[in-house]
């Protein structure tokens, strides 16, 4: 048997030495990271310097506290060395939605955005572009949700009106079966018009199955304030909602009064909640006419001089109450199709009182 040169023999003892040295610098780097329940504790002084500059963890006695997300979005871009396994697991025991939270966290890092973590009141806190957590206060608080997830109207105008007391933006991000996300800023809104409150006319009308035809003073309410359309010659029509709500001022009178409108509709209860909605935006100087063709309740026209001169309908509204649960794919079919049509998007929630949430998908 040929016995190694001396020559091969250095160079083999000095690869072993390479990788029991690099085994050591490992092991060192391991030593100076802790998975624990509530985070990652980084030791080594460098590597929390670092970290620091960018706005990664919180400084304890024993060294940097990075949250699961943090060191789970560190670990993918190689700036730590941890058991991917042990602290996915460790992070997904201990922080429900763990993996919703990562793929938004990652996002809006790689859009060059800083946050923190949430807590009660939201999942992350999030600082508007070129705001620095050690000089600015955050901007939005973000609420994530998944596409299999139900919100329910009343939680999230809860959120939005709690985001709005303190000053804050409410976020919505929503994430998709493939990790894509869209975000949608929410905002209790207030809506007001220009149109004039009816007063000095009294019209007549047939109620029929699905409209009433107005025999006198159909144009006048047509013209002045919006109400119907024509229907054929002089005589003109109103919608059962329009019908309603002139019947109610006591600016309409019926030939065939002991019908009851609310039994020519499907669902009673729904055209009720539609006509209480109907009247709270008459009321604000508000003209809403049917939104059919854009699925929702009402298309709305804030400002109003005469049919020949009439602007776009800015608002397209659809009635719910505290109790709806939406959906997200609905979500996503409604904001994008009324902006698509260059309108904005509120949802009617109806209970003692009727408060306007404004939807509108954004650009982060």
């Amino acid at each position: 048997m040929q016995r190694p040169r001396p020559q091969q023999m250095q160079i083999q003892n000095k690869k072993q030495r390479t990788t029991r040295i690099n085994i050591h610098k490992e092991q060192f780097k391991l030593n100076m990271l802790e998975i624990k329940e509530n985070g990652v504790l980084i030791k080594n002084q460098n590597k929390i310097n670092d970290l620091k500059q960018s706005y990664y963890g919180k400084q304890t006695q024993n060294g940097l506290l990075l949250n699961h997300i943090e060191a789970a979005y560190l670990l993918e871009m190689q700036k730590l060395n941890l058991d991917r396994e042990k602290l996915f697991e460790t992070a997904n025991k201990q922080n429900p939605g763990f993996e919703l939270k990562f793929i938004v966290y990652r996002d809006l890092r790689e859009r060059g955005l800083f946050m923190k973590q949430g807590g009660q009141s939201a999942d992350l806190f999030l600082y508007d572009r070129g705001k620095k957590p050690d000089k600015h206060q955050f901007k939005y608080l973000v609420h994530i949700y998944s596409e299999k997830d139900t919100i329910k109207i009343k939680n999230l105008h809860k959120k939005t009106q709690k985001a709005q007391n303190i000053r804050k933006t409410p976020l919505i991000a929503l994430v998709d079966g493939e990790g894509d996300i869209t975000y949608y800023q929410t905002n209790i809104y207030n809506p007001k018009g220009n149109a004039e409150q009816i007063k000095n006319t009294q019209a007549t009308g047939t109620l029929l199955n699905e409209r009433t035809l107005i025999w006198k003073n159909g144009e006048k309410l047509h013209k002045k304030w919006f109400y119907g359309k024509q229907f054929s010659g002089n005589t003109y029509q109103l919608s059962l909602t329009e019908t309603q709500y002139l019947q109610n001022k006591g600016n309409l009178k019926l030939k065939n009064n002991h019908k009851k409108i609310k039994e020519k509709t499907n669902n009673p209860q729904r055209f009720q909640q539609k006509q209480k909605v109907y009247t709270d935006l008459r009321e604000r100087g508000l003209i809403p006419k049917t939104g059919f063709k854009f699925g929702t309740d009402f298309r709305l026209y804030t400002e109003y001089t005469d049919p020949q001169n009439l602007k776009h309908a800015k608002f397209l509204v659809h009635t719910t109450n505290p109790e709806t649960e939406l959906q997200p794919p609905e979500l996503s079919r409604t904001v994008r199709l009324t902006q698509n049509v260059r309108k904005r998007i509120l949802l009617a929630i109806t209970n003692r009182e009727i408060n306007y949430l404004e939807i509108e998908r954004i650009k982060l």
